[in-house]
């Protein structure tokens, strides 16, 4: 747990960081903000432990990932993506989800490792958040048992130069010529089982790409954790009127 400083300030800021959209939205109205969308089930994703963490899954498996503070009840859910089907563009996910129970949110409450800068904290401005980086173009959402088997899995696997060239994009491929519905040929989705044990991984592309992402709980009218929301794409302010991504 957090030293009781970093919990002190976080109560202080908690509400600055709600999300300020109803992300429930990209997975219940066909459009938003006039821009038509659709939606892609990936599978189920298993949470032996609960304890939850989001990454680029090329870059941080194996790095000191920490799981967020918020927990859910173990079990498997089923993982969605908000697809936003587009000529110039492609086809673009901009959120996905894990619906822990079929409840209507209320509110989203930014996922927190406690490990976020207290001075950082102490300087939120409206409109900021924390979240994680993408730098090889892919998030994934697993259990903290699931990047322990990864590791397991890999450091027994023969000498190998990275992840997507010597293991996902073979399968990547694999997958999307079983399910080409809103791919590319090399892939942009995948549910992985490592092998060996009952531990899946879903990774996907990440709305444009590379960048900074946020994670949120969403809370149901009982404050019961309904949803978890990976959040690419502000839909309504990035598709409004524009010739280019933003």
């Amino acid at each position: 747990m957090p030293e009781q400083a970093w919990l002190d300030q976080y109560e202080k800021v908690k509400k600055k960081l709600e999300a300020p959209l109803d992300l429930n939205a990209y997975f219940t109205q066909m459009e938003i903000g006039g821009v038509p969308i659709d939606w892609l089930e990936i599978g189920r994703v298993h949470f032996p432990t609960g304890r939850v963490l989001a990454c680029d899954p090329l870059l941080e498996l194996l790095d000191d990932c920490p799981p967020y503070l918020q927990q859910v009840p173990p079990g498997r859910y089923l993982v969605t993506l908000c697809v936003v089907p587009h000529a110039l563009y492609g086809d673009r996910y901009a959120c996905a989800k894990v619906t822990i129970r079929n409840r209507k949110p209320v509110r989203y409450e930014l996922a927190m490792t406690g490990r976020e800068s207290l001075k950082a904290l102490s300087q939120l401005k409206e409109g900021d958040y924390f979240g994680f980086g993408v730098d090889g173009g892919m998030a994934c959402i697993a259990d903290q048992a699931t990047q322990e088997a990864f590791r397991a899995y890999w450091r027994n696997r023969p000498e190998t130069e990275n992840f997507y060239d010597d293991l996902f994009c073979e399968e990547l491929e694999k997958n999307a010529k079983a399910h080409p519905k809103y791919q590319r040929d090399h892939g942009d989705w995948l549910n992985w089982t490592i092998p060996g044990t009952d531990c899946n991984l879903p990774i996907f592309t990440s709305g444009w790409g590379d960048g900074y992402y946020p994670c949120y709980f969403g809370y149901d009218a009982e404050d019961q954790i309904c949803g978890i929301y990976l959040h690419f794409i502000d839909i309504a302010a990035e598709y409004a009127e524009t010739e280019e991504p933003v």
